[in-house]
């Protein structure tokens, strides 16, 4: 995925953070999925950047993190949240997502 639809991405989940209780990541270099958090009060050029994003993810190391490092992330909503989550994610792009019952997964990477 590019940058800039990245950018596109934060702002969209940004927007409907209120739709979605959780936010899991899994970087593509290692074996734990890991906490994302996505404040309504993120903005571009404060939370997130044209190629990473600051203080977003959680462990080690703490930081920035590059658009390019996420495999996927996986948002916990269900029934009408999830449902306007998606067509939220459709109206700013094309995306490879699942969905179960209880989650919706972006793939950022594969």
């Amino acid at each position: 995925m590019s940058d800039a639809k990245w950018v596109r991405l934060l702002e969209a989940l940004v927007s409907v953070r209120f739709l979605f209780e959780l936010c899991k990541v899994k970087l593509v270099w290692d074996e734990s999925t890991r906490d994302m958090w996505i404040p309504s009060s993120s903005s571009f050029g404060f939370s997130y950047y044209r190629s990473s994003m600051e203080g977003m993810i959680s462990g080690t190391p703490r930081g920035f993190y590059k658009y390019k490092e996420v495999e996927w992330i996986e948002l916990s909503a269900e029934g009408e949240n999830a449902e306007s989550i998606v067509l939220k994610l459709k109206a700013i792009g094309n995306f490879e997502l699942e969905r179960s019952d209880k989650e919706i997964k972006l793939y950022a990477y594969r």
